[in-house]
């Protein structure tokens, strides 16, 4: 048996279950879960404060003869101004869906990379960064078309795109700061759960060639006496 560049779910190993290095894989993976749902809630507050601020900025008050039903552009600003009401209670649901995904927290995922090197784990760093941006994007979009249609004005322009179906923000995006820091802790643990893989690899690789001696020593022949 052949060791890949992958390592192995402590759970399926019965001869590593109860070692050190899983044992610390695992509590690395739950930190690192944890950290993945402080994250999840920091983004859920940027994305309702950056939210709240657009509709400040964007979306006039309305007048008295707005809701006095008699116009129907009024009709229509009443409708749209309540969706802006309720986009905020929305907005927990909206983060958990695009945030919230296997594919961009590597713990979760059982079988680990064991490439260690720093080009490896930039390249990780930068691809999770890059994925969590995009969706975040995606997120704040939820509001475009609201604001467009309040403000009576088309909503392609320099700040939004169409991608996949919806609205994308496109300006200049910087994260929280209570946002990046809870990344930066979920990389440093990154490197130390790809630290654990590796060593861990290395631990199965030994126990396979010390198998494979053994079977090639039971194998041989004996020698006349």
């Amino acid at each position: 048996m052949g060791i890949g560049p992958h390592t192995p779910d402590c759970s399926e190993e019965s001869a590593g279950r109860d070692s050190d290095l899983c044992k610390k894989m695992k509590s690395t993976r739950e930190k690192m879960e944890e950290e993945t749902l402080i994250f999840i809630e920091a983004t859920k507050s940027f994305a309702l404060e950056w939210i709240q601020r657009e509709i400040e900025a964007n979306v006039p008050p309305l007048k008295s003869e707005d809701y006095s039903g008699k116009a129907e552009t009024g009709k229509k600003k009443v409708n749209e101004l309540s969706r802006l009401e309720d986009l905020p209670f929305r907005i927990q649901d909206i983060v958990e869906e695009h945030i919230n995904r296997d594919e961009y927290w590597v713990h979760r995922n059982q079988l680990l990379q064991t490439d260690i090197s720093r080009d490896y784990l930039e390249f990780k760093k930068d691809r999770i960064k890059r994925d969590l941006t995009s969706n975040i994007r995606m997120i704040l979009g939820c509001a475009a078309e609201i604001f467009a249609d309040v403000k009576d004005k088309n909503p392609e322009d320099k700040v939004w795109v169409r991608e996949r179906g919806k609205r994308k923000y496109i300006c200049i995006l910087r994260f929280s700061d209570e946002m990046t820091a809870s990344l930066n802790r979920y990389f440093t643990m990154l490197e130390e759960l790809l630290v654990l893989g590796n060593e861990m690899n290395k631990e199965l690789k030994k126990e396979v060639d010390r198998g494979e001696g053994k079977n090639k020593l039971e194998k041989s022949p004996e020698k006349d006496t």
